[in-house]
C-alpha cells in the first residue's frame, strides 16, 4: 500500500473521468515505470538502510507522490496553461545512534520544476530527481540544505520486479475502483553518499522500491494503513498491508506478498496471516498513539516475526499537505531476522475520504 504522500489533499476540481484500475490488468515494462497521467493518483517511492564505513547506521525514505488536477483533454484553441497536476515530494533521513528522523519536503504543480515521464522513471521535483538507466539501474539526488542532510545513491536491483496481487491488480475494496497497480523492486544493492551536517561519507546498504497508481483505491470508512515491507536475511521479502477501519478492525481487502529467494511470489490473504501490535508510543506533535512493535504470524510459511523500530520518533508532520504520519526502518527477530521499514497513517487524523 503506498503512498501517503497527498492523500490527505482534497482537490476541488470540475467534472472529470479519471480512468480505473480494474480486474485484468496488463502492465509491460519499462514503459510502465512511467507516470500514467490518466489516473488520478501515483507513486514512486524507496525506503532503505544504510551503513557508512565506521558502521553507523541509517534509514531513508524518499518519495514522489503525483495528483492530477484536472482529467478533462484541451479543448482545441484552448490555452494549456491550466495546472494538470500537482507534486509533492518527502525525503526523510533516520539517524539510529542519535536517534533522529530528519525530514525534508517539497510541493509544486507540474513545471518543467515538476514533473514525471511518460514511458520510463524519469522524476524531477525541483532539485531532486529519480530515474532509471541502462539495466534497471536507478539513481536518487535529493537534499535539503537548510537540514543540512542529503543523498546521491545508484541503487541495483537484485532480484525480479514483484507484481502484487494479480499480475499488478491490487484490490483495496469491494467497489469498482477500489485497487491500484502496484509493483515493487524488494532487494536493492546501493551505494552512495551521505551528507550531513556539512559532511560527506561513503555508505552503502539495501533499499525497496514501490510504484503505484490508481483513481479511487481505498473504500469508503478506511481511516488509514499500516504497511510493511521486510527484507529477511533467508532471502526472502514480505510486503504486508491492513487497511484499517474507523472501529480499529482490518479490513478483508488487506493483504500481503511473500517473495522467495528465487523471486517467486505468492499472493497472501487477510485470513491467512495476522498482524499484532503489542507496544505503543506517542507523538510529541498531536499526541497521536502510534503501534510500536509488532508480530506477524504466517501460519502457512511458519514464520513468526516480531518487529521493532531502530528509531521510536520517526513522525513526520508535514505542513504543506497537513498530514502527520509514522515512517521509519525496523529490526526483524523471530522465526527469521532480518530488516524492514514500516509506514503507519490514520492514526494522527483519519484519511477516509482523501483517497
Amino acid at each position: 500500500m503506498r503512498r501517503v504522500l497527498l492523500a490527505a489533499v482534497a482537490l476541488l476540481c470540475g467534472p472529470q473521468e479519471w480512468k480505473r484500475v480494474e480486474p485484468g490488468l496488463a502492465l509491460a515494462f519499462p514503459a510502465d515505470h512511467g507516470a500514467h497521467p490518466e489516473y488520478k493518483t501515483e507513486w514512486w517511492y524507496l525506503t532503505g538502510h544504510l551503513e557508512d564505513e565506521q558502521g553507523a547506521r541509517f534509514g531513508f525514505q524518499f518519495t514522489v507522490f503525483r495528483r492530477g488536477l484536472d482529467a478533462r483533454v484541451p479543448r482545441e484553441g484552448e490555452l494549456p496553461l491550466r495546472a494538470k497536476e500537482l507534486y509533492a515530494g518527502h525525503l526523510a533521513l533516520t539517524d539510529v545512534a542519535r536517534g533522529e528522523t530528519r525530514f525534508a519536503e517539497r510541493l509544486r504543480s507540474s513545471s518543467p520544476l515538476a514533473r514525471a515521464a511518460v514511458g520510463e522513471l524519469d522524476l524531477a521535483l525541483e532539485d531532486w530527481s529519480f530515474a532509471r538507466k541502462d539495466g534497471d539501474e536507478l539513481k536518487l539526488s535529493a537534499s535539503d540544505p537548510a537540514r543540512a542532510f542529503g543523498l546521491e545513491l545508484v541503487l541495483r536491483p537484485t532480484k525480479p520486479l514483484v507484481l502484487h496481487g494479480q499480475r499488478g491488480y491490487s484490490r483495496k475494496g469491494d467497489e469498482p475502483g477500489n485497487a491500484s497497480a502496484y509493483v515493487s523492486w524488494t532487494r536493492l544493492a546501493l551505494e552512495g553518499t551521505l551528507q550531513q551536517d556539512g559532511a560527506k561519507r561513503s555508505v552503502h546498504g539495501s533499499a525497496w522500491y514501490d510504484h503505484e497508481f490508481g483513481s479511487s483505491v481505498l473504500a469508503e470508512g478506511v481511516v488509514g494503513w499500516d504497511w510493511f515491507g521486510l527484507q529477511l536475511d533467508d532471502g526472502r521479502e514480505l510486503m504486508l498491508f491492513v487497511l484499517r477501519e474507523a472501529s480499529g478492525a482490518p479490513s478483508a481487502a488487506s493483504a500481503a506478498t511473500l517473495v522467495a529467494s528465487d523471486g517467486t511470489a505468492r499472493t497472501l490473504k487477510s485470513s491467512e496471516f495476522t498482524l499484532r501490535p503489542t507496544a505503543t508510543w506517542k507523538g510529541p506533535k498531536n499526541g497521536a498513539a502510534y503501534p510500536s512493535c509488532w508480530t506477524i504470524t504466517i501460519p502457512a510459511e511458519a514464520l513468526e516475526l516480531e518487529l521493532t523500530p531502530l528509531v521510536a520518533d520517526c513522525e513526520l508532520d508535514s505542513s504543506s499537505i497537513r498530514v502527520t504520519y509514522w515512517e521509519g526502518p525496523l529490526a526483524i527477530r523471530g522465526s527469521a531476522t532480518g530488516r524492514g521499514y514500516a509506514e503507519l497513517t490514520g492514526y494522527a487524523g483519519s484519511l477516509s475520504g482523501r483517497f
